[in-house]
C-alpha cells in the first residue's frame, strides 16, 4: 500500500478499518519477503543506480512524512514515554547514576531526574539543551561522547536514543559508554534509521523516495533539491554504517559487553523498490538484512 493510499485510507475509513487493512498489509508484506530476497540474491550488480530522471516521477508518489515533533509539549510527553521504558529495562530500576549519550534537549535525563535517579546528559552541541532540564537538576554537558570526561566506573545506567546512526566513530563511542559505567551495570541504546534502510539518509524532509540513497548517487540527490530549492541535504549527518557493520561491533566488544536484550526491527514497508530496482540494491551490499532492518534495540552488561 503506497502512503498516498494510506494517507486516503485515513479520511474516509473508520480507525477499526483502518486497523484491519494495515494488518492485512503487514501479512501481505511477511508473505511477500522470501520472493524479495530471491530476486535480490539473483540480481545482478549493475546498474547501480538509476538515471536522474527517475527521481521526480518516483517523488511524486511519495508524500512528506509526518513532522517528528520538536514543540515543548512533545518533547516533554517524548521523555516521560523513554523514560517509562528505560525503567523496564534490565537493570534500570534499581540502577541510581545514569548518564544520556546524545540528549540533545535533555529531556529523557528530565523525567528520570523527576523519577528520582541521578541524572547526566551530553550532547556536541549545547543549543538544544532545555532549560527544564537543567530546573529539574539535570546535568547538561556538552561534551564529544568520543571523549567523555567522566571516570572510569562512573555511572550504573548509560543509554542513548537515536544517536549511534549519527556519530562518526560509533566504535568509539561504544568504548566509551563502556569505561564510564561500573561493572555490573548497563548500556542501552536504541537507534536507526540505519543507513541502507528505507529512510537512512534522513532525508525525508526534501526527498520522499524511501531508499533514495541507495537508488540515486549523491550528486544527483544534490542537484533534485538545489533545482527544486528544497532544504539541502546533510549528508555528512549520517555516518553509512551499515547493519553488518554494527553487528562486527557488538561481536568485538563481546568480551566487555554482554548482551542482555536485543532487537532488530524490521521496515519491510518498501519492498517493492528492492524487488523493482534489485542491481542497485545489490551493488551497495551482498545483505538482504541491511535492507529491511531499520532500528536496532540492545541492552548490555558490563561483564566484570
Amino acid at each position: 500500500m503506497s502512503p498516498t493510499s494510506r494517507s486516503l485510507l485515513k479520511r474516509l475509513l473508520p480507525q477499526t478499518a483502518i486497523r484491519q487493512a494495515r494488518k492485512v498489509q503487514t501479512t501481505f508484506q511477511r508473505l511477500s519477503l522470501p520472493t524479495t530476497r530471491r530476486i535480490f540474491e539473483n540480481a545482478p550488480q549493475i546498474p547501480a543506480f538509476l538515471e536522474p530522471d527517475n527521481l521526480p516521477i518516483l517523488q511524486r508518489h511519495y508524500p512528506i512524512l509526518p513532522e517528528y515533533g520538536y514543540g515543548a509539549d512533545e518533547l516533554e510527553r517524548r521523555g516521560y514515554a523513554r523514560t517509562k521504558e528505560i525503567l523496564n529495562l534490565p537493570g534500570a530500576s534499581t540502577a541510581k547514576s545514569f548518564l544520556e549519550i546524545g540528549c540533545w534537549d535533555g529531556m529523557v535525563s528530565h523525567a528520570l531526574q523527576l523519577k528520582g535517579k541521578q541524572t547526566t546528559a551530553v550532547d556536541n552541541r549545547a543549543e538544544g539543551f532545555d532549560q527544564r532540564a537543567l530546573n529539574a537538576g539535570v546535568r547538561l554537558l556538552q561534551n564529544d561522547a568520543t571523549h567523555l570526561q567522566f571516570e572510569d566506573g562512573s555511572f550504573d545506567f548509560v543509554f542513548s536514543y537515536d544517536t549511534f546512526e549519527h556519530v562518526a566513530q560509533p566504535e568509539r563511542v561504544l568504548q566509551e559508554a563502556a569505561r564510564v559505567t561500573k561493572k555490573g551495570g548497563h548500556v542501552f541504546l536504541e537507534f536507526g534509521p540505519l543507513y541502507y534502510s528505507p529512510f537512512g539518509q534522513h532525508a525525508y524532509r526534501s526527498v520522499t523516495v524511501p531508499y533514495c540513497q541507495v537508488l540515486f548517487s549523491k550528486e544527483t540527490l544534490q542537484q533534485f533539491v538545489i533545482q527544486r530549492g528544497l532544504d539541502p541535504i546533510g549528508f555528512s549527518k549520517v555516518n553509512e554504517w551499515s547493519l553488518d557493520q554494527y553487528r562486527e561491533l557488538w561481536e568485538m566488544n563481546a568480551h566487555q559487553l554482554r548482551k542482555v536484550e536485543y532487537k532488530e526491527i524490521l521496515d519491510l514497508s518498501h519492498m517493492n523498490l528492492i524487488r523493482k530496482y534489485s542491481s542497485c540494491f545489490r551493488n551497495k551490499s551482498t545483505l538482504f538484512d541491511n535492507f529491511i532492518v531499520s532500528s536496532i534495540h540492545v541492552v548490555f552488561q558490563k561483564l566484570p
